[in-house]
Formats: structure tokens, sequence, C-alpha cells
């Protein structure tokens, strides 16, 4: 049993009974979370963000509003080329960006703003814009 689940508003909500949701995660109206998603303790997700299957996420994670998963790499495939996409622990997402299938986000990483990412984001770096770039470590931000 989860404990400490808080999903605002329900009823403006998708999530699959098949989704595993950690402890201590906040969930924002407008979501859409798949089957064969799995969530990690204490992630926030706002607002209009796109799970669709086959996307994990870590502990400690931060969705903007509007984030969107792709998990098909030849629509429509109905599961034939889906790809696992992964954030890791402490990585954040900026608003209204697009994560591409197949792609690994590292640990406390940073995607920027309105960014489309289309390959791997190393631990602890910053990458920005569309196609997302490196911009600095996290650490110099």
């Amino acid at each position: 049993m989860r404990k400490n689940l808080k999903i605002w508003r329900e009823d403006l909500c998708n999530i699959s009974e098949n989704a595993i949701i950690g402890d201590d995660c906040i969930i924002h109206p407008f979501v859409s979370i798949y089957q064969d998603v799995e969530i990690g303790n204490n992630v926030k997700i706002q607002n209009g963000c796109f799970l669709p299957n086959g996307i994990e996420i870590g502990d400690n994670v931060f969705l903007s509003p509007f984030v969107k998963f792709a998990n098909d790499s030849r629509p429509p495939s109905n599961g034939k080329s889906w790809k696992k996409t992964i954030v890791k622990d402490g990585a954040v997402i900026g608003i209204n960006a697009t994560i591409l299938p197949g792609v690994i986000i590292g640990k406390d990483s940073f995607v920027g703003a309105n960014s489309l990412v289309t390959k791997n984001i190393p631990d602890c770096e910053c990458w920005i814009g569309s196609p997302a770039k490196f911009y600095k470590k996290r650490k110099d931000l």
C-alpha cells in the first residue's frame, strides 16, 4: 500500500491500475499515466503530463507541467517498436519538455523548458533546446 500518495482531482486524471506509484508522490490534475509505468518515491508530477507505457521514473524526480514522453519509435506500431524510457533519481524536467523513446535521463540532471530530448543525458548535466544539447553541469546552475 502506498503511503502519502496525493492525487489532486483524481477525477481529472487517467491513471492505470497497473501503474506502479511509490510513496510520498504528488500528482496534479490532467495527468495521464498508462500501464507498465513505474514511478519511484517522492515524485512530483505537475498538471498535464503524459506518461505512456514503459516509462520508468526514479525517486525524487520533478516533472514540470506538460512534460510529455513518447514510447513508440515507429508509430503506430501497437507495441512492436515501443522503447523503455528512464528518468533517474533526482532529475528535474522543465515545462513542456518532450522526451523521445528509449532515452535515459541521468541522475540529478536537468532538462530545460520546451526542450526536445532525443538522446541520453548523463548524470548531473543541464541540457536545453530543441533538440536538447549540453548547456552546463548542474552544479554550475
